[in-house]
């Protein structure tokens, strides 16, 4: 099971609770599936969270996340001990790796059943997502026909770049994506993909044999 910062905060937050309380969390989690936290927890128990346990809504929100992305790797993979090593050597005490061990006991074959109808397995919940444009012109050169006109005297290339020259219909793509999870101090994330024409052509006839495999499960 892959470990992040987001995992190791939460157990870091989940450590800091009593037992009880973590049994509600945990339990709150197995009662409903894939769930938000908003979902799991009214506004008052909120509330308590942030003015009587020093857990702040975000917090809670990761914990939620967090642990529903560890249910679902057990659910997934069979291996409730592997995990349980895992969130050990990730600093989550004996006491509360008991806690879940237990919950899961209880509720784990249902909460099996229940996610596979409703299959939801993530740790930051996409609030937002954007994408633009850009066509590099100074990528995009395309060979010279005309060779002869760029030897000198001796038959000979002086500068190879002289080969080539820029031509709008061989573009260099550059798509950005930008990608903002839930919560309200949550940054937004940006990544780009580059593209070469002959890349771009590839992926849409890919896009259009995988449309024509969902059309014919229709």
């Amino acid at each position: 099971m892959k470990v992040n910062k987001n995992l190791q905060d939460a157990i870091i937050n989940l450590n800091s609770l009593s037992i009880p309380r973590t049994e509600i969390v945990i339990g709150r989690i197995f009662s409903k599936p894939g769930q938000l936290y908003k979902d799991l927890f009214t506004e008052d128990e909120i509330k308590k969270f942030q003015n009587n346990l020093n857990i702040s809504e975000q917090q809670l929100a990761n914990i939620v996340n967090a642990f529903t992305f560890v249910l679902m790797h057990v659910v997934a993979e069979r291996n409730l001990s592997q995990v349980e090593e895992v969130l050990g050597q990730n600093g989550m005490s004996q006491d509360h790796i008991e806690v879940f061990r237990q919950q899961w006991i209880q509720y784990g074959n249902e909460y099996s059943i229940r996610i596979r109808e409703k299959p939801i397995a993530v740790q930051d919940v996409l609030h937002s997502f954007n994408w633009k444009i850009s066509l590099q012109v100074d990528e995009s050169r395309l060979p010279q026909k005309n060779v002869a006109n760029f030897m000198n005297v001796d038959g000979k290339i002086e500068d190879a770049n002289d080969l080539y020259s820029y031509d709008a219909r061989n573009p260099a793509t550059t798509f950005v994506f930008e990608t903002k999870p839930s919560g309200e101090n949550n940054k937004v994330d940006k990544f780009s993909i580059k593209f070469q024409k002959a890349q771009i052509q590839d992926l849409f006839e890919q896009l259009e044999s995988i449309q024509e495999s969902l059309d014919k499960l229709i």
